[in-house]
């Protein structure tokens, strides 16, 4: 579901667990209102034509459970930045997995993209093997990347997979 004002609830739910802000830079919002303002620079973003965002849906429960971004989108190169959140509440019970499954194959047999790459903090252990398990390769460390709120600097872990090797595993699943 593309990411709208409807969501706002669910979105506020997950963004005030301290456990979500483990590998960000910023604190958990406070208001409703901080989490309004974020959703809306959100949307803003997913109506350019440098990103686009979902939100992740249990449709179980019925709710909103995280968001999925493409970030700095590169027509003439055909590659962009994933960017995802997912509620503490239903981290690893495969939902990130399904959901990065469904944009890959957007990205790469709809779009025609070249290459998919994403960023996080380099002991962002769980997020890597997660990453990994689904066929992108670490390309590397960039030192002091990150800045968190208290001013502590962290490395990020740079990871990326080409449209080959995606229809390598794709091909296998099938």
């Amino acid at each position: 579901m593309r990411i709208n004002e409807n969501g706002l609830a669910d979105m506020h739910e997950y963004s005030t667990k301290h456990e979500f802000y483990e590998y960000l830079e910023f604190e958990p919002f406070k208001s409703i209102q901080e989490t309004s303002d974020y959703l809306a620079k959100l949307i803003e973003r997913a109506d350019s034509e440098n990103g686009y965002y979902w939100f992740i849906n249990n449709k179980l429960e019925k709710k909103i459970i995280g968001t999925f971004g493409l970030l700095n989108i590169d027509t003439r190169k055909s590659i962009t930045e994933i960017g995802y959140g997912i509620s503490p509440d239903y981290w690893g019970k495969g939902y990130f997995k399904e959901a990065l499954t469904m944009v890959l194959s957007f990205l790469f047999e709809e779009l025609k993209f070249y290459k998919v790459w994403a960023k996080t903090q380099s002991n962002n252990i769980s997020s890597i093997k997660a990453l990994e398990n689904s066929g992108f390769t670490n390309e590397g460390i960039m030192r002091d990347f990150y800045l968190s709120n208290k001013g502590e600097r962290y490395d990020a872990a740079f990871l990326s997979i080409l449209k080959e090797e995606y229809l390598l595993i794709a091909n296998n699943r099938k």
